[in-house]
């Protein structure tokens, strides 16, 4: 995925849709923490993800009370900085961006079913390997999440020849 055609798929505010970001992020709807990108630029990005009333991974974290895991606060902060990088990154193959670090990640406040996480990222180095990335997540402005993490550039190939050999 490259800039042009992730400008092609910009809506008329010039944000991008959740079909959008389906055609950005290579995950599955279970595991899809963006519903829509408003703010897009080769340096920032600011998303948004709708917390379901219920959803299996909610209902399961806490038996006494819905709040939404705070590793998936940082998952959906994650898959924001990654549609930044597929919008800054022109790659010669295809290739998959990768969590590879998190140096720090504090919880602040929680983020509960019916709200609507907010996640901001910017890129603060990156070069042919990587990123490094910062950003925070905020339900009605309030901040629930502030992180410093690296993304990993691995080519599709070469992940799914890895994963083959441990999968044995």
């Amino acid at each position: 995925m490259n800039r042009n055609i992730i400008d092609g798929l910009r809506g008329p505010q010039g944000g991008l849709s959740k079909a959008a970001v389906r055609s950005i992020l290579p995950y599955g709807d279970a595991f899809l923490f963006v519903d829509s990108v408003s703010y897009l630029t080769e340096s920032e990005a600011v998303a948004q993800y709708h917390i379901p009333e219920s959803s299996d991974l909610i209902d399961a974290h806490f038996k006494h009370v819905s709040m939404m895991p705070g590793v998936l606060m940082g998952e959906a902060l994650a898959q924001a900085g990654i549609v930044l990088i597929h919008y800054r990154s022109e790659f010669e193959e295809e290739t998959d961006v990768v969590a590879s670090t998190v140096s720090q990640m504090r919880f602040k406040s929680p983020a509960l079913p019916g709200d609507t996480l907010e996640a901001r990222v910017s890129i603060k180095a990156i070069n042919r390997l990587g990123a490094r990335l910062t950003g925070n997540s905020y339900v009605n402005g309030r901040e629930v999440l502030a992180a410093t993490f690296d993304l990993s550039f691995i080519k599709r190939k070469n992940l799914i020849e890895h994963i083959s050999q441990h999968a044995s």
